[in-house]
């Protein structure tokens, strides 16, 4: 890789500004240092990048017969640095710069199936930020237009299948409405049966398909969904051993699908099933891991519960601090911070409720509300934290 770098560096100076092959250079160089970035994760790369692009766009006016193009890779590379550094600039000028490049790719274009896709992917990067609707909504029509051009047999239809699918799980989450779930399901079914074993995808289509049922049992309570979701949570841990990048976020979530069959059935060794590979997913998020403060969390709820069936009490302190160490990862402006708080406060209600130290009934309201006031109306978690701060226990004291 460095090796390309150097050689797309050696052919740049041989194009001084006005050479005819200048443009092509600027953008074989960005292309060669936006993958060193992704193999090696060197921001300055990515930032060289950007540039780079930028100046081989201005050399490729309307009409160029490669502008698309340069659009595209420019707001790729964006993409990739709004999600290093959440710079919303970043998001929006990559979503402006698809909607051009799906403007010069019409219907009948070999690129168009890219260019729909590339624009939804983005566009359901802003909805996770800003959770603006009409994003995700767009997202969805443009995914299904992109689904149209990869029928049976297209290289790239359980990819396109798997993205629909993911978008309408989104949409459920935020408005409920069941057939996109439903559909969500379908989906994934389709995706992973183009994935067989050996399939490079093969782990994330089990995995997908297992979270998306897993949510179906927490509308419908059909316990077979969540019994199949385990099942295939379990295929696809197997498929990511030691090592592998998307290890700890396989434990966690079986470790989650295994608590809520505990929470149904009452069997014990699911949630200490459920403890040990929330504390071996948790080894594997060290400080300063983008997944360490759910990993904190997850481990503190399985803790808590476990405390509550048994009611040893050093459970529930190792919960309190966990859930105070992914607080402290939650500054203001982190998408979790409400949730960790929220966290927090049952944590602390609980241990109130056996040992009546006031200090943490106290910590645990004025918890509440900081968690309430980062969800306002229209928040799909502000019912909850009304009904959390509503249900305290204002001067119940427990017996001595």
């Amino acid at each position: 890789m460095a090796h390309s770098v150097e050689q797309c560096r050696a052919a740049l100076q041989e194009c001084p500004p006005g050479h005819p092959r200048r443009s092509a250079c600027l953008y074989n160089l960005a292309s060669s240092l936006r993958s060193r970035f992704q193999q090696r994760g060197v921001l300055p790369d990515l930032d060289e990048s950007i540039e780079l692009h930028r100046a081989a766009l201005a050399l490729r006016p309307p009409g160029h017969s490669h502008r698309s193009s340069s659009l595209k890779n420019l707001a790729i590379s964006l993409r990739d640095r709004f999600q290093q550094r959440s710079v919303p600039s970043d998001l929006d000028e990559s979503i402006e710069l698809l909607r051009a490049a799906l403007a010069l790719r019409l219907p009948g274009h070999s690129h168009r199936y890219s260019s729909l896709n590339n624009l939804a992917i983005s566009l359901g990067h802003r909805f996770q930020q800003r959770g603006i609707p009409s994003d995700l909504d767009e997202s969805i029509e443009l995914l299904r237009a992109a689904l149209v051009l990869c029928p049976p047999g297209h290289s790239d239809r359980s990819l396109s299948l798997d993205n629909l699918a993911i978008s309408l799980g989104y949409r459920f989450q935020q408005r409920g409405v069941l057939p996109d779930l439903d559909e969500s399901i379908e989906l994934h079914r389709a995706a992973l049966a183009l994935r067989p074993p050996g399939h490079s995808h093969r782990s994330s289509s089990l995995n997908n398909l297992a979270i998306s049922l897993r949510d179906r049992f927490q509308q419908q309570g059909v316990l077979p969904d969540l019994d199949e979701s385990i099942e295939l949570l379990r295929a696809a841990l197997a498929l990511c051993p030691t090592g592998h990048s998307h290890r700890s976020s396989s434990l966690n979530d079986l470790a989650i699908s295994l608590r809520y069959r505990f929470q149904q059935r009452g069997v014990l060794s699911d949630l200490d099933e459920s403890i040990d590979l929330h504390r071996a997913a948790l080894t594997l998020c060290p400080p300063g891991h983008s997944g360490r403060p759910s990993s904190l969390n997850n481990l503190a709820i399985s803790l808590r519960d476990r405390f509550q069936q048994r009611g040893v009490l050093s459970d529930l302190d190792e919960a309190v601090e966990l859930n105070r160490a992914a607080c402290v990862l939650c500054p203001p402006g982190h998408s979790h911070q409400s949730s960790a708080l929220n966290n927090l406060a049952n944590t602390l209600r609980a241990r109130f409720q056996q040992r009546g130290v006031l200090f943490d009934l106290d910590e645990s309201i004025e918890l509440h509300r900081a968690a309430l006031a980062f969800r306002p109306p229209g928040h799909c978690d502000r019912p909850s934290s009304l009904s959390d701060l509503a249900s305290m226990p204002w001067i119940q004291i427990p017996p001595p």
